[in-house]
């Protein structure tokens, strides 16, 4: 299992892209990110707030919100896509969010 996490909008308008793939992760971070993911419920609809539009949230526009697409990539070939911003992010994605920022095995990089 892969996630792919892109990041952008906000002042400066950049798009951050973060991957973390399951294969590299040791036995118990690995089970915890296996947890973390079915928690934030990614496979299928999605947990509530999912946007089919990043950018907007109920109530308005937020221009300096990030925006967030979340893609999960099972190892069966099956891929999960959902977008957020910063007012709709469920707070379960939010932490898995967290969890992949402090994790070593992570490359991130910068899309243009």
């Amino acid at each position: 299992m892969k996630l792919i996490v892109r990041r952008g909008g906000g002042l400066a308008g950049m798009v951050r892209r973060t991957d973390l793939d399951a294969a590299v992760l040791a036995e118990e971070p690995a089970r915890d990110f296996a947890v973390m993911v079915e928690r934030a419920q990614l496979r299928g609809a999605g947990p509530a707030g999912a946007e089919p539009t990043a950018g907007s949230a109920a109530g308005g526009r937020w221009p300096d919100a990030l925006s967030y697409e979340v893609q999960l990539d099972d190892d069966d070939g099956a891929s999960h896509s959902h977008s957020y911003t910063d007012p709709t992010l469920p707070p379960d994605v939010a932490r898995l969010l967290q969890w992949l920022d402090g994790r070593p095995e992570r490359t991130d990089s910068v899309e243009r």
